[in-house]
Protein backbone atom coordinates (compact mmCIF):
# COMPACT_ATOMS: atom_id res chain seq x y z
CA UNK A 1 0.00 0.00 0.00
CA UNK A 2 1.21 3.47 -0.90
CA UNK A 3 1.43 6.05 1.86
CA UNK A 4 -0.58 9.23 1.31
CA UNK A 5 -4.15 10.33 1.15
CA UNK A 6 -6.87 8.05 -0.05
CA UNK A 7 -9.89 9.24 -1.99
CA UNK A 8 -12.03 9.66 1.17
CA UNK A 9 -9.17 11.61 2.77
CA UNK A 10 -8.89 13.95 -0.21
CA UNK A 11 -12.66 14.39 -0.19
CA UNK A 12 -12.63 15.21 3.53
CA UNK A 13 -9.81 17.69 3.01
CA UNK A 14 -11.73 19.35 0.18
CA UNK A 15 -14.86 19.63 2.32
CA UNK A 16 -12.81 21.08 5.15
CA UNK A 17 -11.26 23.71 2.89
CA UNK A 18 -14.68 24.55 1.43
CA UNK A 19 -16.18 24.92 4.91
CA UNK A 20 -13.30 27.17 5.96
CA UNK A 21 -13.76 29.34 2.88
CA UNK A 22 -17.51 29.61 3.51
CA UNK A 23 -16.88 30.63 7.11
CA UNK A 24 -14.46 33.31 5.90
CA UNK A 25 -16.99 34.65 3.40
CA UNK A 26 -19.70 34.64 6.06
CA UNK A 27 -17.48 36.54 8.46
CA UNK A 28 -16.65 39.09 5.76
CA UNK A 29 -20.35 39.57 5.00
CA UNK A 30 -20.97 40.28 8.69
CA UNK A 31 -18.00 42.53 9.37
CA UNK A 32 -17.57 44.49 6.14
CA UNK A 33 -20.73 46.64 6.47
CA UNK A 34 -19.83 47.43 10.07
CA UNK A 35 -16.29 48.36 9.07
CA UNK A 36 -17.59 50.64 6.32
CA UNK A 37 -19.91 52.35 8.81
CA UNK A 38 -16.99 52.96 11.15
CA UNK A 39 -14.72 54.39 8.45
CA UNK A 40 -15.75 58.03 9.06
CA UNK A 41 -14.78 57.62 12.73
CA UNK A 42 -11.22 56.88 11.63
CA UNK A 43 -11.31 60.23 9.83
CA UNK A 44 -12.58 61.98 12.98
CA UNK A 45 -16.24 62.17 11.98
CA UNK A 46 -18.93 60.88 14.32
CA UNK A 47 -22.29 60.35 12.63
CA UNK A 48 -25.46 60.63 14.69
CA UNK A 49 -28.49 59.23 12.89
CA UNK A 50 -31.81 60.92 13.63
CA UNK A 51 -35.03 58.98 12.98
CA UNK A 52 -38.32 60.62 12.06
CA UNK A 53 -39.71 60.01 15.56
CA UNK A 54 -36.70 61.70 17.22
CA UNK A 55 -34.81 58.54 18.18
CA UNK A 56 -31.03 58.75 17.87
CA UNK A 57 -28.44 56.12 16.90
CA UNK A 58 -24.77 56.56 17.63
CA UNK A 59 -22.39 53.85 16.37
CA UNK A 60 -25.47 51.85 15.36
CA UNK A 61 -26.72 51.79 18.97
CA UNK A 62 -29.79 53.63 20.24
CA UNK A 63 -28.92 56.51 22.50
CA UNK A 64 -31.04 59.02 24.44
CA UNK A 65 -30.62 62.65 23.41
CA UNK A 66 -29.65 63.61 26.98
CA UNK A 67 -26.96 60.92 27.02
CA UNK A 68 -25.58 61.95 23.61
CA UNK A 69 -23.99 65.19 24.82
CA UNK A 70 -22.41 63.37 27.76
CA UNK A 71 -20.96 60.66 25.47
CA UNK A 72 -19.53 63.19 23.04
CA UNK A 73 -17.94 65.17 25.86
CA UNK A 74 -15.89 62.21 27.15
CA UNK A 75 -12.15 62.75 26.76
CA UNK A 76 -11.62 59.55 24.75
CA UNK A 77 -14.07 60.70 22.06
CA UNK A 78 -13.01 64.36 22.06
CA UNK A 79 -9.34 63.46 21.46
CA UNK A 80 -10.22 61.70 18.19
CA UNK A 81 -13.22 63.78 17.16
CA UNK A 82 -12.92 66.40 14.44
CA UNK A 83 -16.55 66.84 13.33
CA UNK A 84 -20.01 65.76 14.44
CA UNK A 85 -22.30 64.82 11.53
CA UNK A 86 -26.08 64.76 11.96
CA UNK A 87 -27.72 62.35 9.50
CA UNK A 88 -31.54 62.66 9.55
CA UNK A 89 -33.81 60.12 7.91
CA UNK A 90 -35.57 61.44 4.77
CA UNK A 91 -38.93 61.73 6.54
CA UNK A 92 -37.59 63.46 9.68
CA UNK A 93 -39.42 66.72 10.40
CA UNK A 94 -37.22 69.79 10.28
CA UNK A 95 -38.32 70.67 13.82
CA UNK A 96 -36.65 67.50 15.15
CA UNK A 97 -33.43 68.38 13.33
CA UNK A 98 -33.45 71.94 14.73
CA UNK A 99 -34.16 70.65 18.25
CA UNK A 100 -31.16 68.33 18.08
CA UNK A 101 -28.92 71.00 16.57
CA UNK A 102 -29.82 73.46 19.33
CA UNK A 103 -29.17 70.79 21.96
CA UNK A 104 -25.72 69.99 20.54
CA UNK A 105 -24.80 73.61 19.82
CA UNK A 106 -23.25 73.97 23.28
CA UNK A 107 -20.60 71.34 22.47
CA UNK A 108 -17.23 72.72 21.35
CA UNK A 109 -17.39 70.62 18.16
CA UNK A 110 -17.97 71.59 14.56
CA UNK A 111 -21.40 70.36 13.49
CA UNK A 112 -22.37 69.37 9.98
CA UNK A 113 -25.70 68.27 8.60
CA UNK A 114 -25.86 65.56 5.97
CA UNK A 115 -29.04 66.06 4.04
CA UNK A 116 -30.83 62.85 3.04
CA UNK A 117 -30.86 61.76 -0.56
CA UNK A 118 -33.83 62.93 -2.57
CA UNK A 119 -36.48 60.26 -3.08
CA UNK A 120 -36.67 58.79 -6.59
CA UNK A 121 -39.20 60.46 -8.87
CA UNK A 122 -42.62 58.84 -8.89
CA UNK A 123 -43.91 57.25 -12.04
Amino acid sequence: MRPGLSYPGILALGHGLLATALCGVGLAVLLLPQRLQQQPMAQGVVSVHLAADGRLRLWNQPVASAELARLLATPSVRRRLVRLRIVPDPDTPWGEVRRLLSQLDSLPLPLELQLPAAPPPAG
